[in-house]
């Protein structure tokens, strides 16, 4: 899940999800739960009406699913679409519109499709939708960034892809609720790959009648098979959303949604306090100090980390002892401890803890003030000469104090003074899609659960969000290569291939995030995981007397 131009299982599944629950609880033992299953026995609230901020966001910025949402639009996305399947709690797939079955080798996956499901103008779902939205994604016109990686491993993807045809082989509907998908090869983690929206399937008569780049904008008719329909949309101000009564799941006991756009966290937080929220999440490191001793305060580490990215086709990032140079020059302990209060992780590495292949004693490039500015020097002896550097970077994701931070270490270690520009997330994301970004941030949260969404997805030569435009043939082999093997094999060929791309700064780690709510005891059934909020399948979600 792209998280600044953005966009949420492993191959043996009890395994990983034991890593994952033992990962988190090592990380941040001792802290809160949201409320998921206490206080059944009280009344519910005559008014059920959920106020949930989407904090970080002027306006949701891309609301297609073949685009890679953002994690902001995700939220909303995730109400208004859903799919053949879904995760849970633990990110372990399960059915929904549909259960399969597995043959040819695990090269052929049989789909037999819930005849209830329809859209939320109660136009029935068929399989013929799903051909329909898995090829529209790949095709040239629509400009996705993700479908040829998650659809690649589909026969004629790569064609469709390409401009050359528009029929996409390896998709079939075989009735009106069955759905044949053939692979060139066997991909043990095609089902986790199913969870995201990108399959979900869209309304294809809403894309024709208002265009394959306006639609979104008119997204209340009839666009998904989620548990809700947008009722209003009122552009920088809020989205209000009622329950989808063509729902085929367990319907919601909520009446409606207001979403609130809330750019600011700590403005939300106080919004929160003044009660005119039901929740509140993505607290600031400083707003969770005073959260802390709140009811319903609940901290969850995610898979997630925070990352940098340079431009590796102009100077001065074009070299890499510059690149390794702005490595060396961050104390990431220090930035987690006094600028995060401790809330997130110094990261080493790309890949986080609980996520496969995650390299817990790899040292990555380490905090070194002399050997930043040996580095530095080596290209730039003359500090005069260094061409004008500028991060950028969305100011809701780094706050003023880590920016300055940041600003700190690389003056003292390089003796460069980098200008800092903050931005909206949108105009962010905007400039990151053009590649206009030479020195940047990106968050990266797990679409599911394999180096596959981290490695391949983000820093392969081909990849679209590769964007410092990083390349490295021996990386791009390794990635390849591990997609020709299995098991632990695979594992360590992508091990070897993460560490080339932090030893080259195809992306330079800061942090492991992880996110803090506070979900009052009235607030049922809602939670965090690995991805952030989880609302399950909203039917048990609810409001309690209080």
């Amino acid at each position: 899940m792209q998280y600044s131009r953005q966009r949420a299982n492993a191959r043996n599944q009890p395994t990983w999800i034991a890593f994952v629950l033992l990962a988190l609880c090592v990380l941040l033992a001792g802290c809160g739960g949201g409320n998921t299953s206490g206080g059944t026995s009280k009344q519910l609230a005559s008014k059920q009406v959920l106020i949930f901020p989407d904090v970080g966001i002027r306006d949701p910025s891309q609301l297609d699913p073949s685009q890679g949402p953002d994690s902001n639009s995700a939220q909303v996305v995730s109400m208004i679409f859903s799919g053949l399947v879904r995760a849970d709690k633990n990110l372990q797939v399960l059915p929904n519109q549909a259960t399969w079955q597995i043959s040819n080798g695990g090269k052929t996956y049989t789909f037999t499709i819930d005849p209830n499901v329809k859209f939320s103008n109660g136009m029935p779902v068929t399989a013929q939708d799903y051909v329909y939205t898995w090829t529209r994604a790949l095709l040239p016109q629509v400009g996705s960034s993700i479908a040829a990686f998650f659809e690649g491993n589909i026969v004629g993807a790569s064609a469709v892809n390409s401009g050359k045809v528009k029929t996409l082989a390896g998709v079939k509907a075989l009735s009106a609720h069955t759905l044949q998908v053939t692979l060139t090869r066997p991909t043990p983690y095609f089902l986790e790959e199913l969870t995201t929206s990108l399959f979900d399937p869209l309304n294809h008569t809403l894309v024709d009648k208002y265009g394959q780049k306006n639609w979104t904008q008119h997204i209340s008719a009839g666009a998904g098979t989620g548990p809700f329909m947008v009722k209003s949309w009122d552009h920088n101000v809020k989205m209000t959303f009622v329950p989808n009564p063509y729902y085929y799941g367990p319907k919601t006991k909520l009446t409606e949604v207001d979403m609130p756009f809330v750019v600011d966290p700590s403005t939300a937080y106080k919004a929160f306090s003044a009660s005119q929220y039901s929740l509140i999440w993505k607290l600031t490191p400083q707003d969770q100090q005073k959260a802390q001793a709140q009811s319903g305060f609940t901290r969850q580490s995610l898979l997630q980390s925070d990352l940098l990215f340079f431009d590796n086709t102009k100077a001065p990032f074009n070299n890499l002892a510059v690149r390794q140079a702005f490595a060396y020059a961050i104390d990431k302990a220090t930035l987690a401890h006094a600028i995060f209060k401790d809330a997130v992780t110094p990261a080493q590495t790309i890949i986080p803890p609980g996520m496969p292949g995650y390299q817990p004693n790899y040292p990555g490039i380490p905090y070194n003030r002399a050997k930043a500015k040996q580095l530095f020097t080596s290209v730039y002896p003359n500090a005069s000469k260094v061409p004008p550097i500028t991060f950028t970077y969305p100011n809701s994701q780094i706050t003023p104090d880590e920016a300055a931070a940041l600003q700190q270490m690389w003056q003292e270690a390089l003796g460069v003074q980098v200008k800092m520009n903050a931005m909206d997330l949108a105009t962010y994301n905007a400039l990151t899609a053009k590649f206009e970004v030479p020195f940047g941030f990106t968050q990266w949260g797990a679409d599911f659960p394999d180096p596959y969404d981290w490695l391949t997805l983000n820093l392969l030569s081909t990849a679209p969000n590769n964007d410092g435009q990083w390349h490295n043939a021996q990386f791009d082999h390794l990635c390849a290569l591990a997609e020709t093997q299995s098991g632990n094999t695979r594992i360590q060929t992508y091990n070897q291939a993460e560490q080339i791309a932090i030893s080259d700064v195809g992306w330079l780690p800061l942090d492991h995030q992880a996110m803090a709510a506070v979900i009052p005891s009235w607030m049922h059934g809602v939670t965090l995981n690995g991805n952030g909020l989880y609302f399950g399948d909203w039917s048990n979600v609810y409001l309690l007397q209080h």
